[in-house]
């Protein structure tokens, strides 16, 4: 399998660089996965929901202001979505059109989706600390909470999960898990 880059940037002035194994590439979306290591877990009505070494495939979509991550636990059941508000991915390509890396820059607030279509907001505070340390300017906050809004209608809407299917099927996966089964 193939591996790429992801650039991850948050303001003010935090880069990190990670591998992750390219799954699928077009003009619309880029889809990788990983095994995790989140800051924190998420445990939801008793139950982790997203921990380290859990596996994620990221859905980055070209010209959105957020990402999607389906998430599996340690024995490879889908656990939920991951979304995270972000500024539109830049993608890196070479002479040949082959992509080199892409970036992203994180805008702190997050939404946790289970899979019965419930959602929690996550990293609200991290949001208003760095908005009152102008690492985000008013006009991203503005952006930042509209997307997540827009985020939240998408969940309730059923929009969100046909945008990820609508990927999955491009993609020819019949099931992620099988894949996921297959990560190191």
């Amino acid at each position: 399998m193939e591996t790429v880059t992801l650039t991850y940037k948050r303001p003010p002035d935090r880069v990190n660089h990670f591998q992750q194994e390219l799954l699928y590439l077009d003009d619309d979306v880029i889809v990788t996965s990983q095994r995790v290591k989140p800051s924190s877990p998420i445990v939801q009505n008793g139950e982790t929901v997203l921990a380290d070494n859990f596996a994620a495939v990221w859905f980055v979509f070209t010209g959105l202001w957020y990402d999607v991550g389906k998430v599996y636990n340690l024995d490879n059941e889908w656990t939920g979505y991951y979304c995270d508000v972000l500024k539109p991915v830049k993608r890196r390509v070479d002479a040949a059109g082959k992509l080199e890396c892409f970036e992203i820059t994180d805008l702190f607030l997050d939404l946790w989706v289970n899979p019965d279509g419930t959602y929690e907001i996550q990293d609200e505070d991290e949001f208003e600390e760095a908005v009152q340390n102008s690492a985000i300017d008013a006009e991203l906050e503005r952006k930042a909470r509209d997307v997540l809004t827009a985020l939240i209608a998408g969940v309730e809407s059923g929009a969100l999960e046909h945008q990820v299917q609508e990927v999955i099927s491009r993609m020819k996966f019949i099931d992620l898990r099988d894949y996921v089964e297959r990560l190191p």
